[in-house]
């Protein structure tokens, strides 16, 4: 009867029904779905409404699924937009849905929406016949202002009344409302703390996605709260997905480095690399926030008060083996014991041993020597010293050895493997009494000094060839480090890359430029023999070539393009060789006779491709 004259029996239709359906009578049928570029904005802006409900729609639909065979219970924005759902045996309920009154005519929802109070509609109290069967619940979701920023909704299908679902609908709400306002509350207090930091600090959430920042991390990457909070962090990196961001920010490491994208091209910060720290906010065993500090390298690397703290903060890198390597150089820093660096030439032996004499408690000299430039007839002058008249040329009041300048000290003895052995004998020995005699002097002098030896060779290798003393080796391998080569260390690239551009940059007053994304992918093929002194020429050379403020491959040295290609190439081949021996492997069952006849190729040969395959 009201769908044809409009008139509603008060007697048994309840007020806010028959209110609803003269509203609806009078305002007419509209469609009712947003656009998904709409939909979009509209899940964007209320991120954090999703965020806090998604965990108690689902514990809800656990609970009804046990008495209903076909639901759904949905997230409504303030304006009556669907930006969450769940269906239960139904597809009735679409992403961007609207489900007001003028959309949806009477329902739960619908009335939640225009009475700001939670409603529970049954079977003909909907306006349409086709929900005539329908149980409908919304219920307003508030903040701490009671300003109505959502509602939670049911719909039952099933033509089934099930007593007290009211009840647990408007138990998620004030769930949802409770974990709104602790947020709210966390955020305001995170934003006090983080405000108050010297450095750019944000929050960031389990899914990537930025919860506040301070005004110093806005101003590093050039944007606005508006563009930022409540935004995936990955749009504002450089080169870095979501899916490895994830996984950054759930691993142990508690320091990385990320490169970040500042949306103001003038800026000097624009895509330049960020050490990041992490501090694991836990608020209840399935929420978790995290913390981040950012320290863009080039402040990092120039600041003396942090390499005052941290003389380690110049290595950079997150390649496993590298931190490792770094870990046990920090450790051993602090203890008065020789260490043995090897390590390929350019892969920064140097760098490590001055950042663990800088690390560590001793007041006196860094002193370098490069045990392969020193003729064998002077050794004894170099290390020992001399007094005056030693011989024939020798300097007018004597000269200091090495040992004597690095008393207190550190002594860095490079290319120990190119030490004569009768100088082996005399550096053992010197080593084991602790004491220094110049040459042509009668007096012993006692030194404290702690010796740091490098190689590019296997020291053991030469001990074994007689080349170098085994008892020398023992001595001076207390702590063993094994610097890996930059092929070995391709996630470590562009960090590297990025901060000599940045050295070289600030070394010359000059604004570092760009690289491009296709150079990155050059310096990850290529095999890096001279290793990282060779990386540091190839970005001077670059930023000679470079014309444009961005580095691309027409800046790279020619060899470096063919070499590149030559290895792209040859990793296809052994791509191609890997799958045929995994094919025939399979085919044969695994059996190597058969396989290796098959092949064409003897058992031996097959074992060794094998071996070669499972150390990748």
């Amino acid at each position: 009867m009201f769908m044809r004259d409009g008139v509603v029996d008060s007697s048994i239709v309840r007020p806010e029904i028959a209110n609803s359906w003269r509203r609806c009578y009078k305002q007419g049928r509209k469609s009712g779905l947003v656009p998904q570029s709409v939909l979009k904005e509209h899940q964007k802006s209320n991120e954090l409404l999703i965020e806090v409900s998604k965990p108690v729609i689902s514990d809800l639909v656990n609970m009804m699924n046990k008495q209903l065979d076909s639901f759904s219970v949905m997230l409504l924005d303030a304006e009556g937009v669907v930006i969450h759902r769940i269906n239960y045996n139904n597809n009735i309920v679409t992403l961007g849905h609207l489900c007001d009154e003028r959309h949806r005519g009477t329902s739960g929802p619908a009335l939640a929406i225009a009475n700001n109070v939670g409603t529970e509609v049954v079977g003909y109290e909907h306006l349409y016949p086709n929900a005539h069967h329908w149980h409908t619940i919304g219920v307003p979701i508030r903040d701490g202002d009671m300003h109505t920023v959502g509602v939670i909704a049911l719909l039952n299908t099933t033509g089934q009344y099930i007593p007290l679902t009211m009840q647990i609908v408007s138990l998620a709400a004030s769930i949802i409302e409770s974990r709104l306002h602790r947020q709210k509350l966390l955020l305001d207090v995170s934003s006090t703390v983080m405000n108050a930091l010297n450095s750019a600090a944000m929050l960031v959430n389990e899914q990537g996605i930025v919860v506040c920042a301070n005004e110093l991390c806005l101003n590093l990457l050039g944007t606005t709260p508006e563009r930022l909070f409540g935004n995936n962090l990955a749009e504002h990196l450089t080169a870095v997905n979501n899916q490895d961001l994830l996984l950054t920010l759930a691993s142990g490491d508690d320091t990385f480095y990320v490169p970040i994208k500042n949306r103001d091209s003038g800026c000097r910060h624009s895509n330049r690399i960020c050490r990041v720290d992490r501090q694991i906010i836990q608020i209840e065993p399935r929420e978790t926030l995290f913390m981040l500090t950012f320290k863009p390298m080039y402040q990092y690397l120039f600041n003396k008060s942090v390499a005052e703290t941290d003389a380690f903060s110049v290595l950079a890198g997150k390649n496993k083996a590298f931190l490792k390597v770094i870990e046990t150089a920090r450790k051993a820093a602090g203890m008065n014991c020789n260490i043995l660096i090897e390590g390929e030439s350019g892969t920064g032996k140097e760098l490590i041993a001055q950042a663990i004499h800088r690390q560590s408690a001793r007041p006196g000299r860094f002193v370098a020597v490069n045990s392969g430039a020193i003729p064998k007839e002077l050794w004894n002058s170099e290390l020992f010293g001399y007094e005056e008249g030693a011989f024939t040329g020798a300097k007018k009041g004597g000269n200091p050895g090495k040992f004597e300048l690095a008393h207190k000290g550190t002594l860095f003895l490079d290319e120990i493997a190119e030490m004569p052995l009768p100088m082996q004998v005399s550096l053992l020995r010197l080593l084991e009494d602790k004491t220094v005699t110049r040459l042509g002097g009668k007096d012993s002098r006692i030194f404290d000094v702690r010796v740091i030896a490098a190689t590019n060779r296997n020291l053991m290798n030469e001990v074994r060839n007689g080349s170098f003393r085994e008892d020398l080796f023992y001595r001076l391998n207390v702590v063993y480090l094994k610097v890996p080569p930059l092929r070995e260390r391709k996630d470590d690239i562009p960090i590297l890359a990025e901060l000599m551009l940045q050295r070289c940059c600030s070394k010359n007053n000059m604004s570092a430029p760009q690289i491009d994304r296709q150079v990155i992918d050059v310096f990850c093929d290529y095999n890096w023999p001279g290793n990282v002194r060779q990386l540091q020429n190839v970005m001077e050379c670059s930023l000679i070539q470079d014309d444009d403020g961005v580095i691309t491959r027409d800046d790279l040295p020619s060899y470096l393009l063919e070499d590149s290609n030559s290895a792209t190439k040859a990793g296809k081949l052994q791509q191609v060789e890997e799958t045929v021996i995994r094919e025939a492997l399979q085919r044969n069952n695994g059996n190597i006779s058969q396989t290796a006849r098959e092949l064409g190729i003897t058992r031996k040969t097959l074992y060794r491709k094998m071996k070669k395959i499972a150390n990748g």
